[in-house]
């Protein structure tokens, strides 16, 4: 489900960090039924708290810096809601980039990709490293990172972009779908 990572007001002084902990992977066949909660928990609860959120950020000229999925740019076989719902999200960031810019507010998007938040790995974490041009998952920290790149001053010229932060595994993602 959505999370709060902190009050949206006191978060770095007019950032907006919007993320999903629920990656949810619907394997069904019917996305109409299936589909439902995952655009609700990763689009719907995110436009629904930017829209909340505009306000602030106007009188701060603050940045959105939405979590997408590299599953919203390259398509993955058993994702189908998920994917849809994320690449969604990603044209909710370039639509919102020229809403919101002439009002001071930047807006972007980080996609990532396979991230390690466990010491156990799940076998297509294990494969997903295999097919990773890196060699390895993203951590956290790669993630954290990208976002206060994003955040900061550094950024002040970007908005309704996609910054992709998978190591690669974006490029290769057609080669699960034969897994």
């Amino acid at each position: 489900p959505l999370r709060r990572v902190g009050q949206p007001l006191d978060i770095a002084k007019g950032v907006i960090f919007l993320a999903s902990s629920d990656a949810s992977f619907i394997t069904g066949a019917n996305l109409v039924v299936d589909g439902g909660e995952v655009f609700a928990i990763d689009l719907r609860a995110v436009v629904e708290l930017i829209h909340e959120s505009v306000p602030h950020l106007e009188k701060t000229n603050g940045t959105i810096i939405d979590i997408s999925s590299n599953l919203g740019i390259a398509p993955y076989k058993p994702s189908l809601a998920y994917g849809t719902a994320k690449a969604a999200l990603d044209m909710v960031t370039r639509v919102l980039a020229l809403e919101l810019g002439p009002k001071g507010i930047r807006v972007n998007t980080l996609n990532p990709g396979s991230t390690q938040t466990t010491d156990k790995l799940d076998p297509i974490y294990e494969k997903a490293e295999d097919f990773t041009p890196l060699k390895r998952l993203g951590q956290p920290l790669d993630i954290a990172k990208a976002v206060a790149f994003l955040a900061s001053s550094d950024a002040s010229f970007i908005t309704g972009a996609n910054l992709v932060v998978d190591g690669g595994l974006v490029y290769n993602i057609g080669a699960f779908n034969t897994l």
